[in-house]
C-alpha cells in the first residue's frame, strides 16, 4: 500500500510539472532591455518608423534567410509595431506586436522584438545587436545576437542587415 502512494504522489508530481512546462513554452519572451542601455544612453536617439532588409544563414544546406520589413519605435525605449517579412524555403510575414530597445552612449544597443507568429517560422520574436550609424538616428546596423541577451525567444539564425528612417 505505501509503494501505492507513493507511484501516486510521484505520478501528480510529474502531471504539475509537465503542465508547468508547457505553460511556460507557451508563456510570452521575457524581454529584459534594461541591460543594454548606460545611463549616458537615450532610447530617444531612435524614434519612427524603420525600413529594413537583412540577409543570412543558419547552418550549411539549409537555404539561406533574407528578409525586408519595418520596425516602429517610439523614441522611449518600446517597439510599438511593424512585420518581418522573411524569405527562407517560402515568404514569411511575421506582425510584430511589441518589444524594447536601448541605446548605449556610444551609439551601440540591443532591440528585442517580439511577434505574433513565428519569424520565418521558427521561432517567436528576435533579438539584434544594434549600431547608431547615422546622425539623429537615421540609420542603424543590426545583426542577430546569437543567444538569449534581450529575450528568452530563441531565435538563432545568423543575419545582419541595416534599417532606415525614411
Amino acid at each position: 500500500m505505501f509503494k501505492f502512494r507513493v507511484m501516486l504522489v510521484a505520478l501528480a508530481a510529474t502531471a504539475v510539472i509537465a503542465a508547468g512546462q508547457v505553460g511556460v513554452a507557451q508563456a510570452s519572451p521575457v524581454l529584459h532591455c534594461t541591460n543594454g542601455g548606460d545611463e549616458a544612453g537615450s532610447p530617444a536617439t531612435l524614434a519612427g518608423t524603420y525600413t529594413f532588409s537583412f540577409f543570412g544563414a543558419y547552418t550549411t544546406g539549409v537555404p539561406p534567410i533574407a528578409g525586408t520589413g519595418s520596425v516602429t519605435l517610439n523614441g522611449n525605449g518600446k517597439v510599438t509595431g511593424g512585420i518581418i517579412r522573411c524569405n527562407q524555403y517560402t515568404q514569411y510575414n511575421t506582425p510584430i506586436t511589441g518589444g524594447c530597445y536601448t541605446i548605449n552612449s556610444d551609439g551601440t544597443g540591443f532591440i528585442a522584438i517580439t511577434t505574433a507568429l513565428p519569424v520565418c517560422h521558427q521561432f517567436d520574436g528576435v533579438d539584434l545587436g544594434i549600431a547608431v550609424s547615422q546622425p539623429g538616428g537615421v540609420q542603424f546596423q543590426f545583426s542577430s545576437d546569437g543567444g538569449l541577451v534581450n529575450s528568452d525567444t530563441g531565435y538563432y539564425d545568423v543575419f545582419s542587415g541595416t534599417a532606415n528612417r525614411p
